[in-house]
């Protein structure tokens, strides 16, 4: 094959890669408006059925409730697609980090865990912290991560879990230890991951059948994130199932370890 042909060949390719490139993106943006409408969407309509005079104050504490879940999925969401957008211009993780800083994990899982609370309620779902689980394993240690990203990675672990569990069962956050490293533990009853699945599930875009069809929209990113959010800090995500039970963790280098919150 000559040079002309070769040049050829490549402008075919890259204009290929090119349009592919616009359709995934095209796809992406649909998915995010979707994504947003949503929540958006029932945040109005509670706030206007707030304004009804007629509307009893017990009901208006659950409206108010909603408007505090809806909010939360939408920050959520938000913060996601904000870390993405960076990932999707092809900037490395450490260009918008900040400093990492000794955090304490258990106040950081209960922060979390409330987060989410009112989300899980409306879902019947419980969650709880295993605080003797944190005091075993980070005693008086706190670990140096960078706060916001790790926040965000166990954030999308939790709302997953809270998303796809079963009704009248709890999603559990706990702590763990393995020979060198120190883990962040989040396990739930719910939709079965096959092991085919487990093999693809921090794929960007991928997701698992049985959650699309328990809850059709969705972005397929949160896990993707959480692993590349783990990857920088030089640890990774281990996935554990036995039919109904899944349990994500977290796993950290045990040198990241400091004393003191």
């Amino acid at each position: 094959m000559g040079e002309l042909e070769l040049l050829q060949a490549e402008v075919a390719r890259l204009k290929a890669e090119l349009a592919e490139t616009k359709a995934v993106s095209q796809q992406y943006l649909q998915n995010v408006a979707h994504q947003l409408t949503a929540p958006l969407g029932s945040i109005k309509w509670s706030i206007e059925a707030l304004k009804d005079e007629r509307v009893p104050i017990t009901r208006k504490g659950v409206l108010l409730r909603s408007i505090y879940s809806q909010a939360t999925i939408l920050v959520h969401l938000i913060k996601n697609f904000a870390l993405m957008s960076n990932l999707e211009a092809d900037h490395e993780l450490g260009q918008f980090r900040e400093k990492p800083e000794p955090i304490d994990v258990m106040r950081l899982a209960i922060n979390l865990a409330n987060d989410f609370q009112p989300q899980a309620h409306d879902a019947r779902i419980k969650i709880d912290v295993d605080n003797d689980s944190f005091k075993r394993v980070f005693g008086a240690h706190s670990l140096k991560i960078e706060k916001n990203l790790v926040a965000q990675a166990v954030s999308n672990i939790i709302e997953n879990a809270v998303k796809y569990a079963d009704q009248d069962t709890t999603v559990l956050i706990s702590a763990s230890s393995k020979g060198e490293h120190v883990c962040i533990q989040i396990e739930s009853l719910g939709i079965p991951i096959t092991e085919e699945e487990k093999k693809n599930i921090f794929q960007r875009g991928v997701r698992g059948q049985s959650a699309k069809q328990k809850v059709p929209a969705g972005t397929g990113i949160g896990l993707y994130l959480a692993s590349r959010v783990m990857k920088f800090h030089g640890g990774h995500i281990d996935v554990e199932t036995d039919g109904k039970h899944s349990r994500f963790t977290l796993v950290f280098p045990r040198n990241r370890l400091a004393k003191g919150h």
